[in-house]
């Protein structure tokens, strides 16, 4: 329990170091990388010299499971992992591909970044956009910032709970 605590601890904090969308989805991306790896792993035989031989040139970078896509559809394919999560590592691995191609830095509550977060299963419910007080300039700062805050946290920390089930999973265990 100790040991898994630690592991949450360490993705909200990776993650929570993000402070702008692309750092946040290249943080994720890499923590679900970390995940898929571990049930990866747990697949195959353990000992050193299939380990060797066998396991280690298939996860190699040129390696026919090298590639995070390739091993989340293995996981996936093998019932390790559920539909849901499956699409929403997809869905964060396509987002994070966008991001590196678009020169743009969105803020969290763009609608570019929001409509994306909005399809994961991992994600309850986002905030819903309050209504803002424009006749005071420094009260509407202050409520786009927490509004900002808000959306933000509640990525984190969906985002958290998602890696770190992943995370806990037993490869052919129920």
């Amino acid at each position: 329990m100790e040991q898994t605590q630690a592991f949450e601890n360490r993705v909200l904090e990776r993650l929570n170091a993000g402070k702008t969308v692309r750092s946040f989805l290249i943080a994720a991306v890499e923590l679900l990388n970390e995940a898929i790896n571990i049930l990866v792993l747990q697949v195959f035989r353990k000992d050193d010299y299939a380990v060797k031989y066998a396991v280690e040139p298939l996860l190699d970078g040129d390696g026919p499971l090298g590639n995070l896509s390739v091993r989340l559809k293995l996981i996936y394919g093998l019932g390790v992992i559920s539909r849901a999560e499956y699409e929403d590592a997809e869905l964060l691995m396509a987002l994070r591909e966008e991001l590196n191609h678009d020169g743009t830095e969105y803020a969290f509550t763009d609608d570019e970044i929001l409509g994306p977060f909005g399809e994961l299963h991992c994600v309850a419910a986002l905030p819903l956009t309050p209504q803002f007080d424009t006749s005071d300039a420094d009260l509407f700062a202050m409520q786009k910032q927490r509004y900002q805050q808000v959306v933000r946290s509640t990525m984190v920390l969906s985002l958290t709970e998602l890696i770190s089930r992943i995370s806990l999973k037993k490869a052919f265990h129920k």
